[in-house]
């Protein structure tokens, strides 16, 4: 019994920083080349890389509706940081030559401020319309198990079989080799 319990609260462990900054980079780099020799497997190959990516907040959050809305505010404040990048630009050059030089300073500036407040998010559903938000995240709260858990869950676990980190974690070393 005590072996069982260990063993559970083991953790796996954590690949160094640059090993998956390298990881990242290949996936990019594979994307890309997925772009330009096969555009018609480009969305396909995204969403795998998506799902990937999801997975991992999913687990690194808990993967109940904590998870869920961190995923979808954080989401929602990169999406209109981008466009808002988008529609300040002069034109298509501007705004790639731009990218490439604010890229390591303000957008990934912008991005861990982004990471923050998705880090608070029930804070602001609950103070979004007092007592209505209180009232609705109580009753999201309720409501998440039952109906929504399972398909998400399903969606994101599809090519792994089961939700949980151990499963993922022995399926994505798999996949680094």
């Amino acid at each position: 019994m005590a072996r069982a319990k260990k063993k559970k609260k083991e953790k796996r462990k954590k690949d160094p920083f640059t090993v998956r900054l390298k990881r990242r980079g290949r996936e990019f780099l594979d994307l890309g080349q997925t772009l330009a020799n096969e555009p018609k497997k480009f969305p396909s190959a995204l969403l795998g890389v998506l799902r990937r990516s999801f997975r991992t907040i999913w687990d690194a959050r808990g993967g109940g509706l904590y998870a869920c809305g961190y995923l979808l505010t954080f989401l929602w404040l990169e999406t209109t940081m981008f466009l808002g990048d988008i529609i300040e630009a002069e034109s298509v050059g501007a705004f790639l030559g731009g990218q490439l030089f604010e890229m390591f300073f303000r957008f990934l500036g912008e991005s861990l401020g982004n990471m923050i407040v998705a880090l608070m998010w029930p804070v602001f559903v609950v103070t979004f319309a007092p007592p209505w938000g209180a009232v609705g995240f109580g009753l999201a709260y309720l409501a998440f198990d039952k109906v929504l858990k399972m398909p998400i869950e399903r969606w994101l676990f599809h090519d792994v079989g089961a939700p949980n980190a151990m499963d993922t974690a022995s399926t994505d070393a798999q996949e680094r080799s």
